[in-house]
C-alpha cells in the first residue's frame, strides 16, 4: 500500500496524482491533473494549448495558462 506522503501532488489543487491522469506543465514543469478520458472523475487542472512558433501542442497548468505564475 502506497501512503499519501509518497505520492506527488498537483501544483494547482494539491490533491494526490495517480500516475496516469497527469502531465507536466511546459512552462513551470509542475505536474498537474489531466484527465485522458471524458468520463473520468479526475479534475482538469490545466489546458492543452498550441505553440505557434514551434508548431506544437503543449500542456500548461492553469496558473501558467492564466499568467498567474511569475
Amino acid at each position: 500500500m502506497v501512503e499519501d506522503l509518497d505520492r506527488e501532488s498537483c501544483v494547482i489543487c494539491n490533491d494526490a496524482l495517480d500516475g496516469v491522469h497527469q502531465t507536466a506543465c511546459q512552462m513551470c514543469g509542475g505536474k498537474f491533473h489531466q484527465p485522458w478520458s471524458q468520463d473520468s472523475d479526475i479534475p482538469q487542472c490545466g489546458r492543452i494549448s498550441s505553440h505557434e512558433e514551434a508548431l506544437a501542442i503543449v500542456f500548461l497548468c492553469d496558473d501558467c495558462y492564466e499568467g498567474r505564475r511569475p
